[in-house]
């Protein structure tokens, strides 16, 4: 029952990697240009094109959470209100 459940849990986040990419690549050419070279030309230069906005992004989100510990509690719990409905937004 676990391993069947991880494998599921694997092929929707697979599926849905495909549809965001697949949906950027249909909206933007650069995008799709980057797309076709992962899987016909040199992956390694794709991939380090990907690397540099992630991190740059990660090191953004890390640097917000070490601004949220300085914020006062009630900011706090108003933020986590507003990210809880905006994902239930979504949801339904």
């Amino acid at each position: 029952m676990i391993r069947s459940h991880r494998l599921t849990e694997t092929v929707l986040s697979a599926g849905g990697l495909f549809v965001l990419v697949s949906g950027a690549a249909l909206i933007n050419d650069e995008v799709r240009s980057h797309v076709m070279n992962m899987f016909s030309g040199d992956r390694a230069t794709e991939l380090a094109t990907i690397a540099a906005p992630a991190h740059r992004a990660a090191t953004a989100v890390l640097s917000t959470f070490g601004d949220v510990k300085a914020a006062p509690s009630s900011v706090v719990a108003f933020g986590l209100g507003a990210v809880v409905l905006f994902v239930l937004m979504f949801r339904t």
